[in-house]
C-alpha cells in the first residue's frame, strides 16, 4: 500500500511557489506543469538571464562608453539566440520563428537601459569590485541540506570582500529601492543553504534585475530566516497533501491553474 512520506523534502522553488500563491505549490507538488509552453515573454526572460551572464566578460573586454557597451551586448544577445536552442532543446523544441524573433526583439530594446545601468554602477562603486559581484566562482551549483530538509540552486556564487555569497538572477521589474519580498526570501533560503553546508555566516547575497542591469545586496535579517523556515514547514505540509485554501487574487484569471483550483477548503487546511 502506497504511503506519503511523512518529511517530503523541499526546495527553493517550492517556497517562491508557495510565497506566489500556496495552491500553486499545491498541484506542482501533484505533477502538474507550472508553464506548459514557452511563450514570448518567457523567452524573453530567458535571452536576458543568458545575456547578463556575459556582463563580466564584456565590462573587461570593451572599452566602457554607453556605445561600445550597447554594441558588445547587441552581438552578444544575437549569438545567444543562436546558442539558447541548444541550452534547452526540450523546452524550445517546437517554438516557433515569430516567437523567438519577439522575444529577441524585446530583449534587444532593453539593451540601451541596460548598458547605461552597468555603466552608471561601474562608474559609481568601482570596476573590480562590480566585476567580483558579477563573476561567477561557481555557475547553478547544487546545494542541499538534510537538517533544513532543503534543496536549492542560486543562478551564481560570486565572492565578494573576501566572502561566498550566493547571487540570483531576476528578469522582471524592478523596485525603486532594494529589492521585492519575494526576493528576499528567495536569496534568505539560498544563504541559509550556503551556511548550511560550510558553516560560516553568509551575512548578504545579491539580486540582480536583468532586464535592467542592476545589481542589488541584500542584507539577510534573522526575520528573513524565520519567515524562510516557517514556510519550508508548510510546504511539507503541503506535498504530504494539505491542499491550502483558496484566496481570491487579481491574477488568478492569468494562473495555469485555474480549472483546478476549484476544490472546497478541508476542515485541516482551517488549522494550516
Amino acid at each position: 500500500m502506497f504511503t506519503e512520506p511523512q518529511n517530503p523534502g523541499i526546495t527553493v522553488s517550492d517556497i517562491l511557489l508557495y510565497i506566489n500563491c500556496p495552491r500553486k505549490a499545491y498541484f506542482v507538488s501533484r505533477g502538474f506543469e507550472l508553464f506548459p509552453e514557452v511563450n514570448v515573454s518567457r523567452l524573453e526572460r530567458m535571452l536576458l538571464k543568458e545575456l547578463s551572464l556575459t556582463y563580466p566578460e564584456i565590462i573587461k573586454q570593451c572599452s566602457l562608453n554607453a556605445d561600445n557597451l550597447c554594441k558588445e551586448l547587441e552581438v552578444t544577445l544575437a549569438q545567444i539566440c543562436i546558442d539558447l536552442p541548444l541550452l534547452f532543446p526540450r523546452e524550445l523544441a517546437g517554438v516557433g520563428r515569430g516567437i523567438c524573433d519577439e522575444a529577441e526583439a524585446r530583449a534587444r530594446a532593453k539593451i540601451p537601459e541596460i548598458a547605461t545601468n552597468l555603466l552608471r554602477a561601474v562608474e559609481e562603486y568601482g570596476k573590480e569590485p562590480m566585476l567580483a559581484a558579477l563573476t561567477p566562482i561557481k555557475t547553478e551549483p547544487f546545494l542541499s541540506s538534510e537538517k533544513l530538509n532543503l534543496k536549492g540552486v542560486p543562478s551564481k556564487l560570486v565572492c565578494f570582500e573576501g566572502a561566498q555569497v550566493p547571487s540570483i538572477l531576476k528578469p522582471g521589474n524592478c523596485p525603486d529601492q532594494g529589492v521585492w519580498a519575494s526576493d528576499r526570501l528567495h536569496a534568505a533560503a539560498l544563504v541559509l543553504l550556503l551556511e548550511a553546508g560550510d558553516g560560516k555566516e553568509v551575512p548578504f547575497a545579491f539580486v540582480e534585475y536583468v532586464s535592467f542591469g542592476l545589481l542589488r545586496k541584500v542584507i539577510i535579517r534573522s526575520s528573513d530566516r524565520r519567515e524562510v523556515i516557517q514556510i519550508c514547514r508548510r510546504v511539507e505540509k503541503i506535498k504530504a497533501g494539505l491542499m491550502p485554501e483558496r484566496e481570491e487574487e487579481k491574477f488568478c484569471k492569468e494562473c495555469n491553474f485555474v480549472e483546478q483550483c476549484t476544490s472546497e477548503p478541508s476542515l485541516m487546511s482551517k488549522f494550516f
